[in-house]
């Protein structure tokens, strides 16, 4: 491969084919059935930045390899096992039955009652091939030369294509909404840290680095600020940081650095350095290019600080990424003689530990030269799984079945069924999954439509009108029991200048007091507030408006928790009222809420009771509501009246944005990436761990990890992404035993079971253009009004997945939520067939077949899973999360049951390991260090601080400035004051028309408000103007719409007339200031004369 250039601009050019990124586009030879050779056909290339060159000429790699043989292979001797079984073979969690077998007898708790023969087993999946997969070519980023492509990565891959499947989409473009707001709270994503009192150690003796890098060379010099500035903004928003405010790390980390002033600036290159990896995550960000992002050498020392928080903290350079060694490492990288390596032992080869894995390999090449300095190798990572595939609860099982014609869309993919995680829940806003899946792997996916049709428990689907009425009734009721939910922590929220980072410019104030300074003068007034109260972000309380039909999780906007009478709001949804029953009537939910085992499920189940006095409900209103819990219990994976009343949605408000996805060919392609792109990792299958020795005191204290075999690995470091069911169990011991901090967290957290049934036909008989549809249950008594009939048949067969474009094969999946995911336990398999085919013959006809091959799930009889995953168990306390995720000494914990903000996700089980990994780097490197100062003064470097004299003014100096001022007030008095640039208001149809509503919307809010609620809050009327907006006609909104137009043409006509005036005044200005030189005094320096101006603003004339 020819390398590639800088050149003076900062754009790249290159000789080689390789110009867009390491070639790993797609994941053909991992998941891959066909020995079909890749076809040489091209389609365009799609990537995640706008205007860049993208044209590209790969050539697949020579050799192959497999995903199975490769990690086989990577054991030591004593450790392999023979790969000669499929990798299925000990998966007790599943059983597989085709049509081809007599019976289904067996080896699980579920046996059938008929006398029969054991099943066959099922033969190995064919060695994976190259073939063509979707692809996704990703161009190089602004100002980055491309690396070179080592013959480690290309042992890795087996080949490279340039095709495009139809089923994957571009990713999206950046956002172009400078000003959107970010929901998210990134100040919860990393619990508090335990190696240190704080996150930075200052180093004023330090030798500050020396960097050879221009200003702004990572900044396209042809681009607009403006443009640039929405790329940044953009990507920020894409990374889960607020782009226009500190993360509470960068709070505690800056807080005696810089000013408030200042945050303006830092945040402008935080988000410059995110938007270059967010355009081309296939190459790691160095801290050169991050340091570009800067535009003035003074905040060199800034950019590099903030660089290596990013790369630690898992927001750049994450996943299957090159890391691209400089020259300077490359000459340094003989180790030292008696190195010592320190060794990582990763438990689990799930998402959380393969994620927490895969960052610590790349940290580690990232931080080689410090692990060097201090006379030690780069420490090795080694992954235990007790499995022999990895993945964990991200299963894709291949089918035994294959179509008769494999469709062109599908040639080289594995036929998978979906056993655990399946759906990525919208690429946007901040989503792991966009840059792995979209930006690195280029694995193709497929958007689920939303559009569900219920069919009730006769076949006949349900009323729209009906089902939407009553679905308004369960949000509701959701509504009013949210307000017992635990109060969101209130964090800090140091804002930088909104106006000028949309415009991309830095602030020019240099403030003398630092963050910390400011706070503390400010709380030493009489009557101010101390400084913990100090800059506070608003709480915003969230309530239920709708929930997701495909993953069951309750969609939340801002709002007062049962604010309205229920009457009222009962009768504003569209029920008609019992005669008797008026607007003023109300719940009485505090009774039942403060009972001492009051849970989610209990209280609600009172709400719906006290709302058949209110309104009219039938027994198909109860099969209604019953299925959305049935499909909040899916969410959970449990009884809902398991779920802690105050913590049931502790997730609120950190949904991502998109289509929700499902990955063609298998989830599992996620996990196969992370082992093999861009080195394999050191991974251990087989090996199940039976005990944990490690150092409770110390960080630095040795560990050692037992498999159930006697194999024992010596260990400096553990990190412990056993699943919480596992740890529930009690089957891994730890020594010394767990801190009880840490084990009454684990036994108050829930962890439940979620099982799936799939089931294949040689065709489809449903609607193929539907992706989703649902069943309402009966209860044992089919006319029942109690809720509690319900609770045993409502999740069986409650939802089903038309699974055919990602599976390849005509299936069905169908989702066993609640009581049922336990039930499914123990039923034998031939029930569950029988079942399920009466359901679907019940909404197709009797002509519905038999299934060819259908897949059982058994999540919680599996020992290594004992269930699905995490939630908020009834005596859950509000941090029982974060506890979760602490340190014990050398120690450290991740895992989705880890993750307070994305618990019982594959992102969130990922976003844990990336925060692990940060951990142990901080545990053996020690904290960033952070130069003193940070920022050095305009008037030179740090050594001229302490040379400064206190005396009389430089003499050229003070005739400058009193030149300046002199100057200005002759230029005033010729031609007057400058024009003033217009200001750039919103002016949308809709702002218009709330301002026009927003008292309507106001007084809207007050109707039949509770007493206690208070007046209706800013974000409650904002969200009921909306609202109107949405259902104003097109025609009524013309008026404001015309308003909108005529706001922008007067704007724009001013910004041209200001455009010029202003190029008239300077150009006089320029002249005035040119007549009037300035010249130098006698007692200046002789023979030291002043430079000539160069024009207004320059700073001074020239004599």
């Amino acid at each position: 491969m020819g390398a590639a250039s800088r050149n003076r601009t900062g754009q790249v050019s290159s000789s080689s084919g390789f110009a867009k990124g390491p070639p790993w586009k797609g994941l053909k030879d991992l998941d891959s059935s066909s020995s079909r050779p890749p076809p040489t056909k091209k389609s365009p290339n799609h990537y995640l930045g706008p205007d860049l060159d993208h044209s590209s000429s790969l050539s697949p790699p020579a050799s192959t390899i497999s995903f199975d043989d490769d990690l086989d292979s990577a054991l030591p001797a004593d450790r392999r096992h023979s790969t000669s079984s499929s990798e299925d073979s000990i998966a007790p969690e599943i059983v597989v039955w085709t049509e081809t077998m007599n019976d289904m007898s067996l080896d699980s708790p579920a046996r059938s009652p008929s006398p029969a023969t054991p099943a066959p087993a099922i033969s190995p999946a064919p060695a994976p091939t190259p073939a063509p997969d979707t692809t996704l070519a990703i161009p190089p980023r602004d100002g980055v030369p491309e690396p070179t492509l080592g013959a480690s990565l290309q042992s890795s891959l087996s080949v490279v294509s340039d095709q495009l499947s139809d089923l994957s989409s571009a990713p999206p473009s950046l956002s172009s909404k400078a000003t959107t707001p970010i929901d998210v709270d990134s100040s919860k994503e990393l619990p508090p840290r335990q190696q240190a009192a704080r996150p930075d150690r200052q180093s004023a003796n330090a030798p500050r680095r020396r960097y050879n890098v221009r200003p702004k060379v990572s900044i396209p010099p042809d681009l607009p600020n403006a443009e640039y500035a929405m790329q940044c903004i953009a990507a920020a928003e894409s990374s889960r940081l607020n782009p226009y405010a500190l993360h509470q790390e960068e709070y505690l980390m800056l807080q005696d650095h810089i000013s408030h002033a200042q945050v303006t600036t830092y945040l402008n290159i935080r988000n410059g350095i995110l938007r270059l990896w967010v355009r081309n995550p296939q190459i790691a960000v160095t801290r050169e290019e991050a340091v570009g992002c800067a535009k003035d050498t003074r905040w060199f020392d800034v950019a590099s600080v903030c660089f290596e928080w990013l790369v630690r903290r898992g927001y750049i350079n994450f996943g299957c990424v090159e890391i691209r060694s400089s020259r300077k490492q490359a000459s340094i990288s003989a180790s030292p003689e008696n190195a010592k390596q320190k060794t990582v032992v990763v438990i689990g080869a799930g998402m959380a530990g393969l994620g927490c894995a895969r960052q610590l390999q790349g940290l580690f090449l990232q931080y080689a030269k410090r692990f060097r300095e201090q006379r030690q190798e780069p420490p090795r990572v080694v992954v235990l799984e007790a499995r022999n595939r990895v993945g964990g609860r991200v299963y894709s099982r291949p089918f035994t079945s294959r179509p008769d014609q494999i469709p062109d869309s599908f040639q080289g993919k594995r036929f998978t069924a979906e056993m655990g995680g399946m759906i990525i829940t919208g690429f946007e806003r901040g989503n792991p999954m966009n840059i792995l899946v979209r930006g690195q792997l280029g694995l193709a996916y497929r958007p689920l439509r939303p559009d569900t049709t219920l069919y009730d428990s006769n076949g006949k689907p349900v009323d729209l009108w009906r089902d939407q009425l009553v679905e308004k009734l369960y949000n509701d009721s959701l509504d009013r029991v949210s307000e017992y939910k635990f109060k969101q922590p209130s964090f800090k929220l140091i804002e930088g200048n909104k106006e000028l980072m949309d415009e991309g410019k830095d602030s020019s104030s240099e403030a003398h007091k630092t963050i910390r300074q400011a706070e503390e003068s400010t709380a030493a007034q009489p009557h101010a507030l101390p400084v913990s109260e100090q800059n506070i972000a608003p709480q915003v309380n969230r309530v239920p408006v709708s929930s997701d039909r495909a993953t069951g999780r309750v969609h939340t906007e801002p709002g007062e928790p049962g604010a309205q009478k229920a009457a009222y709001k009962a009768n504003a949804m569209g029920w008609t009222l019992k005669q008797g029953v008026s607007d003023d009537d109300d719940l009485d939910i505090e009774t039942i809420a403060k009972e001492p085992n009051a849970t989610l499920g209990s209280v609600t189940n009172n709400v719906i009771a006290q709302y058949k006095d209110i309104v009219d409900l039938n027994a198909q209103d109860f099969r209604l509501m019953n299925w959305h819990i049935a499909n909040l219990e899916y969410s959970n994976a449990i009884n809902y009246n398991q779920l802690s009343l105050q913590g049931w949605d502790i997730d609120a408000g950190n949904e991502w944005e998109g289509s929700h996805t499902m990955v063609v060919g298998g989830y599992q392609s996620v996990p196969r990436g992370l082992v093999q792109i861009p080195t394999p990792l050191d991974v251990r299958q087989k090996s199940p761990v039976r005990k944990i020795t490690y150092t409770s005191e110390s960080a630095n204290g040795p560990a050692t990890v037992e498999c159930e075999d006697g194999y024992k690995v010596e260990a400096d470091y553990v990190v412990n992404t056993i699943p919480l069911g596992v740890l529930k169990h009690g089957s891994v011991k730890f020594e010394p035993p767990l801190p009880s901090w840490k084990s009454d967290a684990i036994g108050r957290l829930g962890f439940g079971v979620l099982n799936k049934v799939i089931m294949v036909y040689k065709e489809p008989f449903w609607d193929e253009e539907r992706d989703i549809f649902g069943v309402l249950r009966n209860p044992p008594n089919r006319h029942s009004l109690d809720q509690k009939d319900y609770a045993s048949q409502r999740g069986r067969f409650f939802q089903w997945f038309n699974i055919t474009k990602t599976s390849g094969l005509p299936a069905l999946l169908a989702l066993m939520a609640g009581d049922a995911g336990y039930d499914t336990e123990q039923t034998c398999n031939d029930d569950l067939i029988a079942e399920a085919t009466e359901i679907l013959r019940n909404v197709y006809g009797p002509k519905v077949p038999e299934p060819i091959e259908v897949v059982v799930t058994r999540w919680a009889s599996d020992k290594f899973a004992r269930g699905s995953y995490s939630s908020a168990g009834p005596e859950m306390k509000e941090d029982d999360y974060d506890t979760m995720a602490k340190t014990i000494g050398n120690l450290f914990f991740a895992g989705e049951h880890t993750s307070g903000t994305h618990p019982a996700t594959v992102h969130g089980a990922y976003l844990t390991g990336l925060r692990a990994a940060s951990e142990v780097l901080d545990t053996m490197l020690g904290p960033i260090e952070v130069p003193t100062p940070l920022i050095i003064p305009k008037d030179g470097n740090t050594s001229s601080l302490k040379r400064k004299s206190v005396g009389s003014k430089d003499p050229k100096q003070a005739r400058l400035e009193t030149y300046e001022i002199e100057l200005w007030d002759h230029i005033i008095s010729k031609i007057g004051l400058r024009p003033i640039k217009p200001q750039k208001t919103a002016a949308g149809a809709y702002i218009f028309f709330s301002k026009a509503h927003y008292e309507d919307a106001r007084k809207k809010c007050a109707l039949g408000r509770r007493p206690g609620k208070g007046k209706p809050s800013g974000n409650e009327v904002r969200v009921m103007t909306s609202k109107m907006w949405k259902d104003t006609p097109t025609e009524a909104r013309k008026p404001y719409e015309q308003q909108a137009e005529e706001h922008r043409r007067v704007y724009h006509k001013a910004m041209a007339d200001f455009v010029v005036e202003a190029g008239e005044w300077d150009l006089k200005a320029t002249e005035l200031k040119a007549a009037y030189p300035s010249m130098p005094g006698a007692e200046e320096e002789e023979g030291k004369g002043v430079e000539e101006g160069q024009g207004w603003g320059g700073g001074g004339g020239g004599g």
